[in-house]
């Protein structure tokens, strides 16, 4: 008498899932660095606002040229064969007048409402991408540009640490049945992934999300073959209406 054989449950694939998981130590040393100390002239300084006297763009060319002014000053009133004179006394009013101005001119006027918050650090230092490590200027920029485009990475690093946007990773996931050998009709659930990406930051266009789910799915389908699972059971697990999105 033939002993009866029991027929073994093929593996299945129970559900795919694109998963975002927030990127919870991301590298921003691209956009630059917070630090406690200047590493460049181009560095800004959070104690002061923006637009403040003591940190605008203009004001070391501005006090250069008082200087300046003060020193022309001195020379044509050392010219003067007396201080008796209406003009050595007018020299010497404009002397002052030019020496007040010169410390004047970086004085802080905004009484120090920066960004800075307690226990915070007080510089933001350009990314190297602009300057290298002594603080010289990378090839092919102006002063200029790596002003407006430290300022443009400092705004959009303080949106980031307010919460505004945030650095995601994104990975696809299949959980698979694997029924028991001893007893068929028991399975075993496991979670198959692909490797997922990093660092993609949440306000990218659709276009980029989607190319790189798209990337993600890919590896996941070569993973399920790879394990065995036939291009006929792939295909109707990553049908679009059968892949769910969860944000976690």
């Amino acid at each position: 008498m033939k002993q009866a054989t029991m027929k073994r449950i093929p593996n299945k694939i129970e559900s795919v899932v694109i998963r975002r998981l927030i990127d919870e130590s991301p590298d921003t040393s691209w956009l630059g660095e917070y630090s406690n100390r200047p590493t460049s002239e181009y560095s800004i300084d959070r104690a002061h606002s923006l637009d403040c006297a003591s940190v605008a763009l203009n004001a070391d060319k501005a006090q250069t040229t008082l200087e300046n002014a003060r020193g022309t000053v001195a020379e044509l009133q050392a010219l003067e064969p007396s201080s008796d004179t209406l003009e050595w006394q007018a020299l010497e009013d404009a002397y002052y007048l030019l020496d007040g101005l010169v410390d004047e001119v970086k004085e802080c006027d905004c009484g120090e409402r920066g960004d800075m918050e307690r226990g915070e650090y007080r510089y933001f230092n350009p990314s190297f991408n602009y300057v290298s490590s002594t603080g010289k200027i990378q090839d092919g920029l102006t002063p200029e540009d790596v002003r407006k485009y430290t300022l443009q990475d400092y705004e959009r690093t303080e949106r980031l640490n307010r919460g505004d946007w945030c650095f995601l990773g994104i990975r696809a996931e299949a959980e698979i049945s694997i029924p028991s050998v001893s007893a068929p009709h028991i399975s075993t659930l496991q979670t198959i992934h692909s490797g997922g990406l990093c660092g993609i930051e949440s306000d990218s266009d659709k276009a980029h999300f989607a190319e790189t789910e798209a990337n993600e799915l890919a590896e996941l389908r070569e993973q399920l073959y790879a394990l065995g699972f036939s291009k006929r059971a792939i295909a109707i697990a990553f049908k679009p209406e059968n892949i769910r999105h969860k944000d976690n």
